[in-house]
């Protein structure tokens, strides 16, 4: 049987990667429940603010990873890339922050945000 590998770990810098691993911090009270397949040989983070700065040191680590023995300017052209997709992760942090202030409690907001992400899958 094939072995199915989470889009998360093959793009961990992809935002539709991503996307529910950064509202788990949302959705999932307990810390220890939470999984972030994207972040494989980093630590768990705790919050939102330490998972971008992992998402950081993980574009950097990609960075290196992709242009060894290309020379400083690839890696440089390959860091700029990345840390413009952390951008796009900060940006969808605060936007997904925000909404979530403006719900009231008691929403059915997991069940919410799961129809929200498979609707976007399938466009």
């Amino acid at each position: 049987m094939p072995c199915v590998i989470p889009l998360a770990t093959q793009y961990p810098l992809e935002l539709l990667a991503v996307q529910i691993e950064m509202e788990s911090f949302y959705t999932i009270e307990d810390p220890s429940k939470r999984t972030f397949p994207s972040l494989f040989g980093f630590r768990t983070p705790q919050n939102m603010d330490e998972y971008l700065k992992l998402k950081a040191k993980q574009a950097k680590v990609i960075a290196k990873k992709e242009s060894k023995g290309l020379g400083d300017k690839r890696y440089q052209g390959l860091l700029q890339h990345g840390l413009s997709k952390v951008r796009k992760l900060e940006d969808f942090a605060k936007d997904l922050s925000k909404s979530m202030l403006e719900l009231p409690p008691e929403t059915g907001l997991h069940e919410e945000l799961r129809v929200d992400y498979l609707d976007h899958i399938m466009k």
